[in-house]
């Protein structure tokens, strides 16, 4: 658990649109406030840069039904992450002028899952969030599942540009599965809601604790 899992790849999205790079991982930024501020992606640039050891990349997107923006803020080396880093992280983020007034929690981010989908071609416009505990003593259930089944099936969905998933090893939420997908529909599609009446879905589901699942319009994400 907290390793990269063995059929990760590169997500290869060069020439279609700027993406991090594979299992990468770092500061996520939760900002309660929905901003599409032109200026927010100079600014994250900068901010990654002074507060991310080996920051490689950034990338914001805004929730279409409630007012949250998030932020990540991906290194080349997650585990230099630290407590320090995610206070100062947060504590900039709150002075730059996009973010103003907003309330933002960090939160450090593992890799755990990385492959590219079925739209790998196509440019993302919108970003899925599963963010989720478990019940102690079906996690390891519960990782099997999402890195055997579930990841991989969701990323095989036509509309699925990349699926990752993350590890926070200090909080909760502990898990956070994203998909960058090139429409909304993706998730009422068959082949997605086939995903979801899988046996294994079915015995890992009620062991989901404090589950949120948000859809984001993607604002940007871009490499430094």
């Amino acid at each position: 658990m907290g390793e990269a899992h063995p059929g990760a790849q590169n997500p290869g999205h060069d020439g279609v649109t700027r993406m991090s790079a594979a299992l990468t991982g770092g500061v996520l930024l939760k900002c309660a406030l929905r901003t599409r501020s032109p200026a927010l992606q100079l600014e994250l640039g900068e901010l990654a840069r002074e507060c991310v050891p080996l920051a490689e990349s950034v990338g914001a997107h805004a929730a279409l039904e409630t007012d949250e923006t998030y932020v990540y803020l991906f290194s080349r080396e997650s585990a230099a992450v630290n407590a320090a880093v995610l206070s100062r992280a947060a504590e900039e983020a709150a002075t730059l002028p996009s973010l103003e007034g907003a309330k933002i929690a960090a939160a450090k981010l593992l890799p755990v899952f990385d492959r590219p989908g079925a739209s790998r071609t196509v440019a993302p416009q919108f970003h899925y969030v599963v963010e989720m505990d478990v019940a102690p003593e079906h996690e390891a259930d519960l990782n099997a599942w999402y890195d055997k089944e579930r990841m991989p099936g969701l990323a095989a969905c036509p509309g699925t540009v990349r699926a990752r998933r993350f590890r926070n090893p200090d909080g909760s939420p502990r898990y956070h599965s994203c998909y960058d997908l090139t429409r909304t529909e993706t998730l009422t599609s068959p082949p997605w809601l086939a995903m979801r009446a899988t046996a294994w879905s079915g015995r890992v589901r009620p062991h989901f604790r404090n589950l949120k699942k948000t859809i984001f319009k993607r604002l940007f994400e871009s490499a430094l």
